[in-house]
């Protein structure tokens, strides 16, 4: 990986400048202004979760930041001191369900008026955000979308609400090169630019591949070095009691491996349970939430089995084989770009499985996409350097 090095003056010397300039930005919740480096506006579960990668690389390298935290996002950043607590939105129960609830325009205009900032980061998942990242029309700092799904913009219903009120933005932060493709319309329609970045969230990934002793974890687990294991990542969509007896009727085919299920952490693996206990001949095994994570057990599967659930990306950014249980009216970015497989009935899903065990690999890799190295790295970079241009 290329080593950046800030050429103007040393990093230790400017990150001094910038907190010394930004210092006024403390976590106090009782000033009626705040002065910040940063200001994040995040919504949903997945782009928190990618906004917290980020902020620990800002974080280490003294860049002060705030957030504005709604929907599902404020219970993610509850407990955070950088969270700006204003009830309205933060504790706003019309906003939690419904993405195309509007803020009342005054507040949105307070906001701007109470917050100085050089640089807006903001999610791409709910009206409101793109009310806040309109209103820094003409106020001097740089607003920049980022958007958590690798699949078309177009086809992905929870950002049209803010595409539709969009229409301020300056920059757009893409996972992939194959992602920036759908966007290129929309950026030249708003006057802005696309910078593939990568999805902060795939790092969690190589964090547990990192850390995991395999060996260790199948003697945790009492499974012998030599079994064959497999692991079904579970999700909650309409379809998925279907796609979850398919897969059981698939295992009664292959007694000699372990499956592995784990279920999705909304739920109490209730469903499961149930199905496993009525229609499995013993060789599924329901793991239960506080043992060990999904990413975890798929470091010692031979494949990884999913509906719908983007635990599919993850497992193939790491490399993992991994195969789709839906109908043949299914179709996402993975599976275009030939990155995974897909089984609609038993019978292929067994035979899919077992080629996986024996060591088929489909024949794209991630790379093909052009998902680049240490995300979280690279956006509090551009963050950074962004910081240092307005600071000249």
């Amino acid at each position: 990986m290329k080593n950046y090095k800030l050429k103007s003056l040393p990093a230790l010397i400017i990150f001094s400048v910038l907190w010394l300039f930004f210092a006024p930005a403390s976590y106090s919740n009782d000033a009626n202004y705040i002065k910040t480096a940063v200001l994040f506006v995040a919504y949903d579960q997945g782009e928190s979760n990618a906004f917290l990668r980020i902020q620990e690389k800002l974080k280490s390298s003294n860049i002060p930041y705030r957030i504005l935290a709604m929907g599902h996002a404020a219970e993610v950043f509850k407990d955070d001191p950088a969270l700006i607590q204003i009830d309205r939105l933060t504790h706003n129960e019309a906003l939690f369900d419904n993405r195309d609830q509007p803020l009342n325009q005054k507040l949105v205009y307070n906001l701007a008026e109470r917050i100085s900032t050089k640089i807006v980061y903001t999610g791409m998942a709910s009206r409101a955000q793109a009310q806040i990242a309109n209103i820094w029309d003409r106020r001097g700092a740089k607003v920049i979308a980022f958007y958590d799904n690798f699949e078309p913009v177009n086809s992905i219903s929870y950002v049209q609400p803010f595409l539709e009120e969009l229409r301020y933005i300056d920059e757009f932060h893409v996972p992939s090169k194959t992602t920036a493709l759908s966007f290129q319309s929309i950026a030249v329609s708003l006057g802005a630019e696309v910078t593939v970045t990568g999805q902060p969230t795939l790092e969690d990934w190589d964090r547990v591949y990192e850390e995991t002793d395999i060996f260790l974890l199948r003697d945790t687990l009492n499974i012998h070095p030599e079994q064959p294991v497999v692991l079904f990542a579970g999700d909650y969509s309409s379809s998925y009691p279907w796609a979850f007896q398919t897969f059981i009727a698939a295992t009664r085919m292959l007694p000699n491996i372990l499956f592995l299920v784990s279920y999705h952490p909304k739920f109490d693996g209730g469903l499961e349970r149930r199905i496993i206990e009525a229609q499995s001949d013993g060789n599924v095994h329901l793991l239960h939430h506080g043992t060990y994570s999904t990413a975890t057990l798929s470091t010692i599967s031979s494949a990884v089995i999913v509906h719908k659930s983007s635990v599919a990306q993850q497992a193939i950014y790491r490399g993992k084989p991994v195969i789709y249980v839906t109908d043949q009216n299914y179709h996402n970015l993975m599976l275009t770009e030939q990155l995974a497989i897909r089984a609609s009935s038993p019978e292929p899903l067994a035979i899919m499985i077992n080629a996986h065990i024996m060591g088929y690999r489909a024949p794209a890799v991630a790379e093909s996409l052009g998902i680049p190295d240490a995300p979280s790295r690279t956006i509090s970079k551009l963050i950074i350097d962004e910081l240092r241009r307005k600071s000249d």
